[in-house]
């Protein structure tokens, strides 16, 4: 995995955690949102990988 890769799964556990601690659904909406970016941009670095 690379060095990109290990910093957005940091970001991703990181929104994560968050999300356990919120109860306002924008905040929720916001966080799954980041998520589901990171997680898109781990794609476009390894298109192999899927």
């Amino acid at each position: 995995m690379c060095d990109k890769c290990v910093e957005l799964d940091g970001k991703i556990e990181h929104l994560q955690a968050l999300a356990k601690w919120v109860t306002d659904q924008a905040t929720m909406e916001a966080i799954t949102q980041l998520v589901q970016e990171h997680q898109a941009k781990k794609l476009e670095l390894h298109p192999e990988d899927q």
